[in-house]
């Protein structure tokens, strides 16, 4: 059996990566197919690609062992609910070798990886979950408390807004969105009859951590 899923990647999240140049240069189909091939590993099969703008939906196929994926994550959360973080990320892991593409699980090791300040690891796999899941806004609330840890004010301000527009009840997202345009806007009037300072700003409050349901 086959599982055919269709995914959801934003430019935003590849500027940096040689996967940036399927944004830059859509019309060459058979280079979009290889690179794409490359980001999602050789058991996933990609079956059509089309850049809309600054996203790109990508339509792939891969051997249907989701269920039994979901079964591992289920016991990853009864493991984490006993305190016992260590073996709960075995079985995320065991997870992702049965079916690479478990948003679930990609999730559940993003939180694992926030809690031990591995910032780019939690960063591969909260973006690789909202792919998956079409932006997820706790995905997407992650990432933006990711990026303000790390001082990226700009990103942090998309991915908050982004998180808010997936899911518009999600107070702390609202919050932490209210937060950084404020503290955005006290600098800039704070600064607004200095002299221009070269220096990137230092934000200062506290980031939303990111949580599970």
């Amino acid at each position: 059996m086959k599982k055919v899923l269709d995914l959801l990647l934003h430019l935003d999240d590849h500027k940096h990566d040689a996967l940036g140049h399927v944004f830059l240069d859509p019309g060459d189909e058979q280079e979009t197919y290889r690179r794409l091939r490359e980001y999602l590993g050789p058991k996933v099969a990609v079956k059509a690609a089309e850049v809309e703008g600054p996203r790109l939906r990508v339509r792939v196929e891969l051997p249907d062992f989701q269920t039994e994926s979901d079964n591992l994550v289920r016991l990853a959360r009864e493991l984490t609910a006993s305190r016992r973080p260590h073996a709960a990320v075995d079985q995320l892991r065991e997870a992702l070798k049965i079916f690479q593409l478990n948003g679930a699980a990609l999730k559940g090791l993003g939180r694992a990886s926030y809690e031990q300040a591995e910032y780019g690891e939690a960063t591969t796999y909260f973006v690789r979950a909202n792919e998956i899941l079409r932006e997820d806004g706790e995905a997407l609330r992650a990432l933006g408390a990711i990026a303000l840890q790390e001082g990226r004010e700009a990103s942090a301000l998309a991915y908050y807004q982004r998180a808010v527009h997936a899911n518009p009840d999600d107070e702390t997202a609202a919050e932490a969105l209210v937060a950084l345009r404020d503290q955005i806007a006290r600098r800039f009037d704070a600064g607004a009859d200095e002299k221009p300072s070269s220096a990137p700003g230092d934000p200062s409050r506290p980031v939303s951590r990111p949580r599970g349901r």
